[in-house]
């Protein structure tokens, strides 16, 4: 059987190396686990061509950098939400947290959720806390998911947790996919017809332009504005000067968003333009509402909780609103008063959290808020795309019956020409 050099620490916290002889290295770490130890690194004490431990140690790691590292692509909410259920399913019906990180991982392998499911594997062998492991994966598992995992190892209620940010992430993703299928339509109708008048302006218009100029008679108004707007669509210069003049607005909106004064520039004015910041206000404050009451259910600190929900708004002034009122909480609990002072949250989220505070269940204060603000944006994004596929498909009319007015006032002008 082989040696195994390990290092490791005791209930007391002391550090400890030595080497022992097992079958295989689980149960190298069942045996130390058996002792009352706490692994931290066990390998292979030799190679068989007599390598000191080091150097395999050193390979090992680099070898399982490797693997660990993430593959290219990206971990979608819809891939967490899963992750998070089947998670808390094993969980709950008995197994350990390694044999359903490893059962997970298989399942995940060759794709890039997988490779960090490894990473994370790994670093529970090693007596890593969950938390701390999702924690190196900031892009997948966000501080809300984090903080709510250690809240959970914390109190023993790990499965539960899991099962909250499950609803949590279930929601979020509810309200994104409802959005962006109310936008889909229009978006595909301004698409599809300004493709269709792109292509006869700068295609086919040219050849109605060369009939009429070789019959050699006088266009009227409309026909000549249409032929001059055609040409100039067509002319190359000025196709390049229109994508420099959009690469130097996106250039310069990159440049004001970048800088922190520029930033919260174009996020107050997203929370004053008449139409959207109705939706966007309702958008923030559900979701500010449901991660707040979310952490606080699970037994995260109020002052931690506020923290937390700040690096989690996109908004930088309703963000930069909550970190102000964290720092006017004087008691560590009651936080209607100072999220009052700025004048940025609404008066019903106000006087539900102090309803909240008072009885002593902020939590389900906060989740009725949260349901209040998602049917008003739902109601809000409803009413919005119903007006906007009219305003669209009467705007790409227009445009189009202008184009063929041009056309046949042209036709009509030559045929009234030959008549006499």
């Amino acid at each position: 059987m082989p040696d195994f050099a390990y290092n490791a620490r005791t209930k007391a916290g002391e550090s400890i190396a030595g080497v022992l002889t097992a079958p295989d290295r689980k149960a190298a770490l069942s045996q130390l686990t058996a002792q009352g130890c706490f692994p931290v690194s066990v390998d292979v004490a030799k190679q068989k061509n007599g390598a000191p431990a080091a150097a395999k140690t050193a390979a090992g790691k680099g070898a399982a950098a490797a693997e660990a590292a993430p593959k290219k692509g990206r971990v979608g909410i819809r891939q967490v939400l899963v992750f998070t259920q089947q998670l808390a399913n094993l969980l709950k019906s008995g197994m350990s947290l390694k044999q359903a990180i490893e059962s997970l991982t298989r399942q995940q392998k060759g794709k890039p959720l997988g490779a960090i499911l490894e990473q994370v594997g790994g670093d529970i062998l090693q007596g890593t806390n969950l938390s701390d492991a999702l924690a190196r994966n900031p892009r997948v598992f966000s501080r809300l998911y984090t903080n709510m995992v250690r809240a959970g190892e914390q109190s023993g209620t790990l499965p539960e947790v899991l099962k909250r940010l499950t609803e949590h992430y279930a929601r979020l993703a509810d309200i994104r996919e409802k959005m962006i299928s109310a936008l889909l339509y229009p978006a595909i109708v301004f698409i599809v017809g300004i493709g269709v008048v792109f292509v006869f302006m700068v295609f086919m218009l040219p050849k109605f332009a060369q009939m009429f100029k070789d019959l050699g008679a006088t266009l009227p108004l409309p026909t000549r504005i249409l032929i001059a707007v055609g040409n100039t669509a067509a002319n190359p210069w000025v196709l390049l000067g229109m994508a420099a003049l959009v690469a130097g607005c996106i250039c310069a909106y990159r440049r004001t968003v970048a800088t922190r004064e520029g930033r919260m520039a174009v996020d107050r004015l997203k929370l004053r333009i008449p139409v959207v910041s109705v939706a966007a206000r309702a958008a923030f404050f559900a979701q500010f509402s449901r991660t707040l009451a979310t952490l606080l259910a699970n037994g995260v600190p109020v002052l931690t909780a506020l923290k937390i929900v700040e690096d989690t708004m996109t908004n930088s002034v309703i963000a930069q609103e909550i970190a102000n009122a964290r720092e006017r909480v004087t008691d560590g609990t009651t936080i209607s008063a100072p999220l009052a002072a700025g004048h940025i949250f609404p008066s019903l989220l106000i006087e539900m959290l102090a309803i909240g505070e008072q009885t002593g269940d902020m939590p389900a204060a906060l989740n009725n808020v949260a349901d209040i603000y998602e049917e008003e944006l739902t109601r809000n994004v409803k009413r919005f795309t119903t007006l906007l596929e009219p305003m669209v498909i009467v705007v790409i009319a227009l445009v189009v019956g202008m184009i063929v007015f041009s056309v046949l006032s042209a036709v009509m002008s030559l045929t009234a020409g030959i008549n006499r």
